[in-house]
């Protein structure tokens, strides 16, 4: 078909939207069936006419973003706001769950030979990291609290390690799997809520400053107050958590300490190529430390969803492979 590639998928990762639509409370709006997975990376087995970046054999991870190519947003390069934006393994195309998957030419990217498959399954959570550090203006020398620690949040940690932060701490709910996981990525800190004020423990390892950048992640209710109590005076929240219910945020402080919140959806333009050379270069590193179990694809039910549905705080990331 034109302008499309064909991929044997080698690796999919198993994100928290799959198991919203998984679980039918569903974030897209679309109904079964569809083949859900757009965290994936794969080898290419055919491509479609006028298809010349990438060629059969080569290496590529999936920008899953399906977008118009001709409003006022996607000619400028931020396609992830176009309004009719789509995903691949969400809406209209089958995703990474399958042994192939037939997709845009124009979301597949290749990969250096010094990312492995299965890093390169992990190349979409990475980016919207990157893109969090973009939004956030975050650069060398500055500190950082990532709130929660799922896959995003560590995710962003990689990403701000990889931006040079002078410190970085990340905020957990639970001890479990995903905050061991945070300690051994090298975060500055790991705070556990269920037992410690965040604020609290942020201000005392920053002697009353406050960090420079909040990367809030977890979309807990109470997120937004620690966010703002974390903050220091003048600087910046990024939202980048995917929000089911209203949270509540003290505005009045937002006043007083004059902050920047801004959103950070999942990326644009620029991301995926400067994600993947920071990993194929080295600057971010330890992303295997996320993988927490792998699986075949006839295990993506009781293996994959049900389990995730059961206990999240045991695992980060689930990897499928046909």
């Amino acid at each position: 078909m034109p302008g499309t590639v064909k991929i044997d998928v080698e690796w999919c990762g198993i994100c928290g939207s799959d198991l919203h639509e998984f679980e039918a409370d569903t974030v897209s709006g679309y109904s079964p069936p569809v083949i859900l997975g757009h965290e994936f990376a794969g080898t290419v087995s055919a491509v479609g006419d006028g298809v010349d970046h990438v060629r059969v054999g080569q290496r590529v991870a999936i920008e899953p973003f399906m977008y118009c190519q001709t409003c006022e947003f996607c000619i400028t390069g931020d396609y992830h706001v176009c309004r009719d934006l789509s995903v691949v393994g969400v809406h209209n195309v089958g995703g990474g769950f399958a042994e192939q998957a037939l997709v845009p030419a124009y979301t597949v990217h290749a990969m250096p030979d010094s990312v492995p498959f299965d890093i390169g399954a992990l190349v979409e959570p990475i980016t919207v990291g990157w893109h969090g550090m973009r939004k956030g203006n975050f650069g060398a020398g500055q500190t950082a609290l990532v709130i929660g620690a799922g896959p995003i949040g560590l995710t962003t940690l990689l990403c701000a390690q990889a931006f040079d932060s002078a410190f970085t701490a990340v905020s957990v709910r639970r001890p479990g799997a995903r905050a061991d996981a945070a300690g051994r990525l090298g975060a500055d800190a790991v705070i556990d809520s269920s037992s410690t004020d965040v604020v609290e423990a942020i201000m005392e390892m920053t002697k009353g400053r406050g960090v420079d950048v909040v990367f809030e992640t977890s979309g807990a209710p109470e997120a937004m107050t620690t966010a703002v109590g974390a903050v220091r005076m003048g600087c910046t929240i990024v939202s980048l958590a995917v929000w089911l219910a209203p949270a509540p945020c003290d505005y009045m402080q937002v006043l007083l300490k004059e902050l920047t919140i801004v959103g950070s959806k999942g990326y644009n333009k620029p991301d995926f190529p400067e994600a993947i050379a920071a990993i194929g270069d080295g600057r971010i590193r330890g992303a295997q430390e996320i993988i927490t179990t792998r699986i075949g694809l006839d295990e993506v039910i009781s293996g994959g969803f049900e389990v995730l549905a059961d206990d999240r705080s045991s695992h980060v990331k689930i990897l499928v492979s046909p």
